[in-house]
């Protein structure tokens, strides 16, 4: 027999919402789901994946994102709205291939390959800084349009940076380095304490970055860095593996935004999460199976998604 040649098996929100609800017996299967069901268990289950994201164990909602930095700036808004961090496989770099004046809008580079319409941009400028716009229309032939004159001289060689969308409010930050323009990296310090690292008596030192310490706020998280970028390491980049947030299901087409190996753990922790409101003791009697299987499933998933963190020892 043939197999199907297929792995991409996946189940959309009213999908999961119909098999959490058949664990509870509170619908017929042969009949579609009740709308008041599916807009509360809906919100239940938008309510339980944020949850687990807390809990640490979306690793698959680990990424890699890219924080350009800006001259003399100690704190940097990371988010949708935020200051320039895009996906690390979404940043690229190039150089100034010829010299261009303050007050021109076009900047030639050794390429363009990797530099689209509408991409942010930041360009090196001479006095040591970074000024960042947008690009106007497909560039050609190396030649890119900004949508902003240039504020400052730009020498061959100086730096250009670029990337197309900011990432969404991280979580978390899982492990942080900084980038040269080498592509060599050196660890950074995470500093969780937000009373130790406001505790820095120099906050205006400049230098490269030794410290980070990140509060997840809402909209966009706040990231703080010490020293702060002097011009000598404007050209640095902050690399980070962050923890993204799980996307909501909006609508009953949603796919889950994780792994098909979720799902069973996904299901039976909805059926628990919603089983009293449909007057079901889920600890207790017949329905405790609901509490034992959400408990067994969602171990599981930890277990297989758990991330193994070197200990060191030091005499």
């Amino acid at each position: 027999m043939a197999t199907s040649g297929t792995t991409t098996f996946t189940l959309n929100r009213d999908e999961i919402i119909a098999a959490a609800l058949r664990r509870l017996r509170r619908i017929d299967p042969a009949l579609d789901t009740p709308a008041q069901d599916v807009t509360d268990c809906a919100q239940a289950l938008n309510l339980m994946v944020k949850e687990w994201g807390v809990d640490g164990v979306l690793l698959w909602a680990n990424e890699e994102v890219c924080l350009f930095q800006q001259y003399n700036t100690q704190f940097y808004s990371i988010g949708p709205s935020g200051d320039n961090c895009g996906l690390l496989s979404d940043s690229f770099k190039t150089q100034i291939a010829t010299a261009a004046d303050s007050g021109d809008s076009t900047i030639s580079v050794d390429s363009d390959d990797d530099i689209a319409d509408g991409d942010y941009i930041g360009i090196q400028l001479d006095d040591g800084t970074i000024q960042w716009t947008t690009v106007d229309g497909t560039p050609s032939g190396d030649d890119v349009d900004l949508d902003a004159s240039l504020t400052d001289d730009v020498a061959v060689d100086n730096y250009v940076f670029s990337y197309t969308t900011k990432i969404a409010r991280p979580t978390k930050i899982l492990e942080a380095r900084v980038r040269d323009t080498d592509d060599v990296d050196t660890p950074l310090d995470i500093v969780t304490s937000r009373t130790q690292f406001l505790s820095q008596t120099d906050k205006d030192s400049t230098g490269r970055v030794l410290e980070i310490h990140y509060n997840p706020d809402i909209t966009n998280g706040q990231l703080y860095v010490w020293p702060v970028c002097g011009t000598g390491d404007i050209t640095d980049r902050i690399i980070m593996t962050v923890q993204r947030v799980i996307e909501d299901f909006d609508a009953s087409a949603n796919n889950f935004d994780g792994p098909p190996e979720a799902l069973r753990a996904l299901i039976w922790c909805l059926a628990e999460e919603v089983g009293p409101e449909y007057g079901i003791d889920v600890l207790n009697g017949k329905g405790a199976i609901v509490s034992v299987n959400a408990a067994k499933y969602y171990q599981r998933l930890k277990r297989a998604y758990r991330s193994y963190d070197p200990v060191y020892i030091r005499p």
